[in-house]
């Protein structure tokens, strides 16, 4: 089985470069604290609500000509040096992970024209994100959320203050126009990314979308788009 690997938004057989195998892939685990309470039998867990980072290490070869094989190896160091990318799998193709870093092992140069080299990719929590969780969605389409908790983006356009509202729990805008709510990154920016945190009033984490119904509202007369960021185990 070939087992193409991208990375950075490029992908490895770009290079010539693939996976020699399909990696083992570590579970999710959530973040939680052990908490023992005197006199009473057993240990309590009590989850933060996010996940540890977990390790994808990955097998790789390529193949070249003798004299083109310090430049492929070039290549690759780059490619592997961006933080903070996606990382998706030909055998998953409709998810990614967040990755924010990558280690690079030393390369063996079996042959004058063969590369074997492994390279450790840290997620950031471990959990698979959807490429359609990448989409603008109108509120009505993201209400039930069947996968985890999501940190989702907010557009919002029109022109004034307005209250939008998410599971009863609200946040204030003054839209200049348009404004841009992101809950994971706890920012707000326009369109052309300037920065309005001083703009909005609330907190960012009351509009997350829960597992399950949510109820999603907006002052009337703002347009609302949504990017989901949909993730799984």
């Amino acid at each position: 089985m070939i087992l193409d690997v991208e990375y950075n938004n490029m992908l490895g057989s770009a290079m010539g470069v693939y996976a020699k195998e399909l990696p083992n892939i570590p579970t999710a685990k959530r973040r939680e604290k052990e908490i023992t309470i005197p006199g009473r039998d057993g240990t309590i867990f009590t989850s933060y609500g996010d996940y540890e980072s977990i390790e994808l290490t990955i097998d790789f070869n390529f193949i070249c000509d003798e004299e083109e094989w310090d430049k492929r190896w070039g290549a690759v160091k780059k490619w592997l040096s961006a933080r903070y990318r996606r990382l998706r799998l030909s055998t998953d193709p409709e998810h990614f992970y967040k990755v924010s870093k990558v280690e690079l092992e030393d390369a063996e140069h079996t042959t004058a024209r063969i590369c074997n080299f492994k390279a450790k990719f840290t997620t950031i929590d471990g959990l698979r994100y959807l490429l359609e969780g990448q989409n603008e969605h109108v509120a009505e389409d993201v209400r039930y959320n069947p996968y985890e908790v999501a940190h989702p983006i907010y557009m919002i356009s029109g022109e004034g203050a307005c209250v939008l509202t998410v599971n009863g729990k609200t946040m204030t805008a003054d839209v200049g126009q348009n404004i841009t709510i992101d809950t994971d990154r706890e920012l707000a920016y326009r369109k052309d990314k300037t920065l309005s945190n001083t703009a909005v009033s609330g907190k960012y984490d009351d509009l997350y979308l829960q597992e399950g119904e949510n109820e999603i509202t907006i002052t009337e007369g703002f347009d609302l788009k949504i990017i989901p960021n949909w993730r799984c185990l």
